[in-house]
């Protein structure tokens, strides 16, 4: 290689990474402008991109042995998904009605009650098994039945944290405390970084939403700077949970926090390095799956082998000839990156996955902002599903709403108050005053309460 041509592919990925490193910080310096943008999609959005794909580049920006280009076409591609998500945050101008309703307390705090209860069935079964088989692993078999279910646990603490925000109470209190020692004790024992940043996103979205109460910004970036250091720890954390359980503060000491951060800027990340050869090899052979990708992902995850045999499962996926070069060996438990499965669905055209995500969530936003307890606890339970559409794939968000049709949306029906029950309680003259809601054109007013 000469030297012009070595300098050439140095400063294209050095520029590209410069470009994408500045798209990513004046996003996240928007958000201080005004108290609560910390909890819209583009900053999350930007923010995970800062913790966990920057910190990645400079290692594979000089690695010499990455498909020619490869790098900088991948960073490119990033650094446009990310212009996606605030275009697409700004192109939603209308607020979203689906489940424009009104809620009756009582009722949500029952449901919320027994999604509580049913998801910390799965979860303590999830918790007895042993360390080796949940922790720092891929799981599958019987675990992963337990952890689709235990995800009720996080649906009722999210009913009970929305309760609990806008009128305080001994039910609400005791759903949300009980589903935070289960929440804890998995964060603790397992350090699963997505849990714990959703536990906190749960409790900000709504305290935010109804009291009107956001974080400090620079609470918030500080936070995000010292998360950034530490999730090059994960594995030795995780590590130490399995062979010592709760680890005590000697052996967390231990953990060389700056080393295990240098470690990633100078050798890269294995995720960004999924990326680059999975974009690179979709690039040289043109094999799109046009989508088909998310269809097979949702038949491999609400499928059941087990009920409907594994010859029909196979049946009802769509084959993908998409051929991969032969050094390419994912790291086991690395993700290939929203990214990837982005461009290799529709080339670069793929970024548009990102604008229609950020629309979506803009529309649950405006919603919820206007009132919308439905579009609140839908934002609640989207956010960090949204934010691993950057760091595992696009697909994690479509999962996550059609797990919330089946698990979340019979408890909503349920404690769903009918318009004649609504109209009753507006003209009622024996309700108290402060237990009666106004209602708004377009928007549903709070929760109704009895």
């Amino acid at each position: 290689m000469s030297a012009y041509s070595e300098a050439g592919w140095l400063w294209d990925n050095w520029m590209w990474t410069g470009i994408v490193a500045v798209i990513t910080i004046a996003m996240l310096l928007s958000a201080m402008t005004r108290p609560g943008k910390i909890y819209e999609f583009p900053f999350l959005a930007a923010a995970i991109t800062f913790a966990f794909i920057l910190p990645q580049l400079p290692g594979l920006a000089t690695d010499r042995f990455l498909p020619a280009g490869g790098y900088a076409k991948a960073i490119a591609f990033s650094g446009l998904c990310l212009a996606m998500c605030q275009m697409g945050w700004w192109a939603c101008r209308r607020p979203m009605r689906l489940l424009d309703w009104t809620f009756d307390e009582r009722r949500l705090l029952i449901a919320a009650g027994v999604l509580s209860l049913m998801g910390a069935s799965f979860y303590i079964q999830l918790s007895r098994l042993p360390r080796d088989v949940t922790v720092g692993t891929t799981i599958s078999g019987l675990p992963v039945v337990y952890l689709f279910f235990s995800r009720m646990l996080t649906y009722g603490l999210a009913l009970g944290l929305i309760c609990l925000a806008r009128r305080p109470s001994a039910w609400a209190w005791a759903i949300v405390l009980g589903g935070s020692l289960l929440y804890l004790d998995r964060i603790i024992i397992t350090g699963k970084r997505g849990e714990a940043m959703e536990f906190l996103m749960l409790i900000a979205l709504a305290l935010w939403f109804h009291r009107g109460w956001a974080a400090p910004r620079f609470l918030m970036l500080t936070g995000l700077v010292a998360g950034t250091l530490l999730l090059g720890s994960t594995h030795d954390y995780r590590e130490l949970t399995r062979s010592e359980g709760i680890p005590d503060v000697a052996s967390l000491a231990q953990i060389d926090i700056v080393e295990n951060f240098d470690q990633i800027l100078e050798r890269g990340g294995p995720e960004m390095h999924n990326a680059v050869l999975r974009i690179a090899a979709t690039d040289r052979s043109r094999d799109f799956d046009y989508g088909a990708f998310h269809w097979n992902m949702l038949v491999y995850t609400f499928v059941p082998a087990q009920l409907v045999g594994q010859a029909l499962k196979g049946a009802l996926m769509i084959d993908m000839d998409q051929r991969y070069d032969r050094e390419y060996d994912p790291l086991l438990g690395s993700t290939e990156t929203g990214m990837a499965d982005a461009f290799a669905s529709f080339w670069y055209f793929g970024a548009l996955k990102f604008f229609l995500i950020a629309f979506a969530m803009r529309a649950v936003y405006r919603a919820a902002m206007g009132g919308s307890t439905g579009a609140e606890i839908i934002y609640l339970l989207s956010v960090v599903p949204a934010m691993h559409t950057f760091s595992h794939f696009t697909q994690w968000i479509v999962s996550a709403w059609v797990q919330l049709a089946i698990f979340l949306l019979p408890a909503l029906l349920y404690a769903r108050q009918r318009w004649d029950e609504v109209l009753r309680d507006e003209i009622s003259p024996a309700a108290p005053r402060d237990h009666q809601t106004s209602m708004q054109s377009g928007l549903s007013p709070p929760l109704q309460i009895h």
